[in-house]
C-alpha cells in the first residue's frame, strides 16, 4: 500500500475567517477541492490507498493572540473531520494546534483523536516549540500515540530583516531557504531541550524530504547529556525523526534511504499544497531500482506511526 503523509485541505470559510480576523488572503490551490469524492478519484488514479489530511500550510495560527488562534484551529479541524467522514478508509485527519494556548491545544488533539485523527501537525517554530508551557501539546501526543507532522512556517514565518529589498521583495528566498531553515532549526532546538528525554515515544515526520536537515546529520556531533548516559545529537534525530518524500525527485529519495535508513522514510506527495500531480510523487517510488522494497518500508513505517 501507499498511505500518503503530506497533503492539505485549505476549506474556503477557513481562509475567510483568517481574512476577517487580519490574517492576509490565502487562495486553495486548484486541486484542493471541498469536494472529497473527487479527491477519492485522484487517490485511485494515481495508486494510493490512504492519505492523511491536514490543514493548508498557509493557515499557521500562531501569529493570532490565543482565543483567535483556537477558533482558527477548531474550524479546519471540523471541516476537515465533516469532508473525509464519509470516506474513513481513505483519509485520516491530522489535528491542526496552536502554541498559543498549548492547554487548549492539547484538549484539541484529544478531541480530534476520538473523532478518528491519528497525527498532530505542527508549524516548525524552535523557539515555540521549545518553551516549557509548550509541553503540553507534546505530552498528550505521546499520551495517545499520535505522531508530529512538523510542516515549515507557513504564513507565520518571520521575514528576515532586510529581506524586502531584494529581489520580488524576497519571495524567492522565503520560498527557499525561507521555507527550510526554520525547519532544520526546529528540530535540533527540539533535541538540544531535552524534549525526547521527556517523551520518549514522540516520533516526528519532517516534510519535504526532511527540508535538508537529513545531510547534516554528519554535523550533529554534539553531545546531548543525560542521567542515563550521553548521546549524539545524530542519534537522537535517527531514533525520533522521520522524514517524508513529497517535493523532491527519485534521485532524491534514494539518498534520502541511504541517508535516514528505510525505516526513517514515508511516503508524501504535498497534494493541495504543492506543485505537480500525485501520479509523478509515486512516479519517484516506482524508479527505485527496489521500488517494491520502498513501497514496503514506507507502508511500514506508515502503519507504525498511525497504529493501523
Amino acid at each position: 500500500m501507499l498511505i500518503d503523509w503530506h497533503s492539505h485541505h485549505t476549506a474556503t470559510e477557513v481562509a475567510e475567517y483568517v481574512v476577517s480576523v487580519g490574517g492576509r488572503a490565502i487562495s486553495p490551490y486548484p486541486q484542493d477541492s471541498p469536494d472529497f469524492g473527487q479527491r477519492v478519484g485522484v487517490l485511485d488514479d494515481a495508486g494510493i490507498d490512504m492519505q492523511i489530511v491536514s490543514q493548508g500550510g498557509g493557515l499557521n495560527s500562531d501569529h493570532f493572540d490565543a482565543k483567535v488562534a483556537m477558533e482558527l484551529v477548531g474550524m479546519s479541524n471540523d471541516v476537515i473531520a465533516d469532508r473525509i467522514a464519509p470516506y474513513r478508509d481513505r483519509f485520516i485527519g491530522s489535528v491542526a494546534v496552536s502554541y498559543k494556548d498549548a492547554e487548549a491545544s492539547a484538549n484539541e488533539i484529544e478531541r480530534m483523536a476520538s473523532e478518528g485523527f491519528r497525527a498532530v501537525m505542527l508549524y516548525a517554530n524552535g523557539d515555540y516549540a521549545t518553551r516549557p508551557e509548550s509541553e503540553p501539546i507534546f505530552a498528550r501526543a505521546e499520551e495517545l500515540g499520535m505522531p508530529i507532522f512538523l510542516h515549515g512556517g507557513g504564513a507565520g514565518t518571520v521575514r528576515p530583516p532586510g529581506i524586502d529589498r531584494l529581489e520580488d521583495e524576497g519571495r524567492g528566498v522565503m520560498s527557499s531557504s525561507g521555507a527550510d531553515a526554520p525547519v532544520a532549526d526546529c528540530v535540533m532546538q527540539m533535541i538540544a531541550s531535552g524534549l525526547f528525554d521527556r517523551y520518549p515515544g514522540l516520533r516526528v515526520v519532517i516534510r519535504s524530504g526532511g527540508g535538508g536537515v537529513p545531510l547534516l546529520q554528519s554535523k550533529m556531533s554534539w553531545t546531548h547529556h543525560t542521567e542515563v548516559g550521553d548521546q549524539p545529537y545524530s542519534e537522537i534525530f535517527k531514533n525520533h525523526f522521520l522524514v517524508d518524500t513529497a517535493n523532491v525527485d527519485a534521485r532524491t529519495i534514494t539518498a534520502l534511504r541511504f541517508l535516514m535508513g528505510d525505516g526513517g522514510v514515508v511516503f508524501g506527495s504535498d497534494y493541495g499544497g504543492g506543485v505537480g500531480l500525485l501520479r509523478d510523487a509515486v512516479a519517484n517510488i516506482d524508479a527505485q531500482s527496489d521500488s517494491g522494497i520502498a513501497r514496503a518500508a514506507t507502508d511500514r513505517n506508515s502503519r507504525e506511526l498511525l497504529n493501523l
